[in-house]
């Protein structure tokens, strides 16, 4: 590029007011789309608290400083921001340590793809003196590990340590672009405190992420478009994967045209967004893939365990995904006979488009009639959960699809789910009768523990609609729930926490049975790992953190116990509830 074509494109670059880089800093991340800083306090970034202040006094752009208590939770509320927004979001911690207790919601953001700038302060390097914000505490000397970026490497699509040659504006819109172009994640930010502090000559200069760009996605070739069609119209018994395709809402209308024109029933796995509405007669009513004759997979990287469950040699397996070789995966298994690298937007108009100048007469009346069998099968499976739900009402101790249930009772339309409820997800997702996009969330890992610091972060973003958590006792605990709910006290973003207290790790009841079925612990009852009974006391604990708190004994109790707790979320305080039940050795034994 010649010196007079840099001109020219520096001339495009945005002015913005800032005396240091840490002011150009939070006025590119407020341009570039970031709304919230979730800030765990440390010694070495003041300079956050300070450009924050500095910026509301004059005007200039910069996200809201949110404090929060605890790094997992902060995280894990960015997650939920950027999982409700569609925007990105960010963190602010101390040194290496904070970076470490931000735990396994690092796995949460990676494998969930959530864009999450995550930044960090590093230990000042600079002689005393020698430099504005050099060392000047004995603890500097050890904040300094050989590569600090390298703990998050391996969990994000690329980091930075801030150097004194970059420009701080353009970093900050750089890795936003690289976090919000597909298939989006997190990226990880280091920045000196020497650096941070830094004087600006002038105003600063920096393209925004907007005018850098993202990348469009990619449409279907239409020749691969009209081959998929054909497939799904011939086939006699097709079935529509999803698990991830929601996370951008505008999908799901286009995805429920295209089943809705075939009749393609839908079947989910390991889901961790609303990618179609529940109450659909097409959803959950799909045959097993091992007996389809045509796949369609949308975004679900893992539809069906690869062995006895996978489709038959014949079957056609059309795969779409921004990430067709699952890069964030190591291992993979799956075949298809036509991997379609673009978004599940684009390719579900492409196929309706081609489906729609193929379909014949005859065509049309065999697809009618497996609608048909579709509609009949939902009621039946609507009815038939019905019957068992109103039949685990009677029972007492309290059945957890009782409590499922009653959740489903209590939600409106626009109400936002978040579920990690493990053992008990299944049934909350019977009840859950979700038709809105962007009102059912899973975290999209393995991790638990991500729902409490998720809700707080979902309540920021979306303050008007219910946000209500559903979880297991071991993953509520997992997720450092006092730091999230004074966090949703102090900041105004109250949620209902739906707590299924069953005192059991899943792992270490059901799974200890199914790994040594005939092993020493089972033969002695021996549960010592899998057990932690009793449990804490959860209303109290909501109680200390300045949020309702309540435990439920009664199974006609429960409706009336989540009605009060929703309650009081909705007018401004966070709520808790637990449901006590039956430990899961119990379940088994029954």
């Amino acid at each position: 590029m010649t010196q007079a074509n840099m001109g020219n494109y520096e001339a495009s670059w945005g002015q913005y007011g800032a005396d240091e880089w840490s002011d150009a800093l939070v006025a590119s991340m407020k341009l570039g789309g970031v709304d919230n800083l979730f800030f765990v306090s440390g010694s070495e970034i003041a300079f956050w608290q300070e450009s924050i202040a500095k910026a509301k006094d004059r005007e200039w752009p910069a996200p809201r400083l949110v404090t929060v208590t605890h790094e997992g939770v902060a995280l894990n509320a960015a997650a939920g921001d950027a999982m409700v927004s569609g925007r990105p979001s960010a963190t602010a911690v101390h040194v290496d340590v904070g970076t470490l207790n931000f735990g396994a919601a690092i796995h949460t953001v990676w494998r969930g793809s959530y864009p999450v700038l995550m930044t960090a302060g590093t230990g000042p390097r600079a002689f005393p003196d020698s430099l504005t914000g050099g060392r000047d505490s004995p603890v500097q000397w050890v904040q300094e590990p050989r590569d600090q970026g390298e703990i998050l490497r391996q969990y994000t699509k690329v980091d930075h340590r801030l150097e004194h040659q970059d420009n701080p504006g353009m970093m900050i819109s750089r890795l936003l672009q690289v976090a919000m172009s597909e298939p989006k994640g997190p990226v990880y930010l280091t920045i000196p405190r020497e650096v941070a502090m830094q004087r600006l000559p002038g105003a600063a200069r920096f393209p925004t992420r907007d005018q850098m760009g993202l990348a469009r996605p990619a449409w279907p070739d239409p020749t691969d478009a009209r081959r998929a069609a054909e497939w799904l119209i011939k086939a006699d018994n097709p079935l529509l994967c999803l698990a991830k395709s929601g996370r951008n809402p505008e999908t799901v209308g286009h995805v429920v045209r295209l089943a809705e024109l075939l009749a393609l029933p839908v079947n989910e796995n390991h889901t961790d967004r609303l990618n179609f509405p529940t109450t659909h007669p097409l959803f959950g009513t799909g045959p097993a893939a091992k007996d389809a004759d045509a796949i369609l997979v949308m975004e679900s990287p893992i539809p069906f365990s690869p062995g006895a469950a996978s489709p038959k040699a014949d079957t056609k397996v059309i795969w779409v995904d921004v990430d067709p070789v699952f890069s964030r995966f190591k291992t993979m298994e799956h075949r298809a006979d036509l991997w379609l690298p673009v978004s599940t937007s684009g390719a579900a108009q492409a196929i309706y488009e081609a489906a729609t100048s193929m379909l014949t007469t005859s065509d049309i009346s065999r697809i009618a009639d497996r609608r048909a069998r579709l509609d009949e099968r939902k009621r039946e499976m609507v009815a038939a959960a019905e019957e068992a739900a109103l039949k685990s009402g009677q029972r007492n101790p309290i059945h957890p699809r009782w409590v499922a249930y009653q959740l489903g009772k209590i939600m409106e339309p626009e109400t936002i789910l978040l579920d990690d409820a493990l053992s008990n997800a299944p049934l909350v997702q019977t009840y859950r009768g979700r038709t809105q996009p962007s009102t059912y969330f899973k975290s999209g890992g393995s991790s638990g523990g991500w729902g409490s610091g998720a809700a707080f972060g979902a309540k920021l973003a979306r303050p008007q609609s219910d946000v209500i958590l559903a979880s297991g006792d071991g993953y509520f605990m997992f997720g450092t729930p006092m730091a999230a709910l004074w966090a949703a006290a102090h900041h105004g973003a109250p949620f209902l926490s739906v707590v299924f207290v069953n005192r059991s790790y899943s792992t270490g009841t059901r799974g200890l049975r199914g790994t040594y079925p005939d092993g020493s612990a089972i033969s002695a009852g021996n549960y010592d790992g899998g057990l932690f009974d009793p449990p804490p006391d959860f209303a109290k604990m909501a109680e200390a953190a300045n949020s309702y708190g309540e435990t439920v004994h009664e199974p006609e109790e429960v409706g009336p116990a989540l009605r009060r707790g929703l309650e009081q979320v909705r007018n401004g305080t966070p709520a808790v509830v637990a449901v006590m039940l039956p430990t899961l050795v119990e379940e088994m034994s029954r």
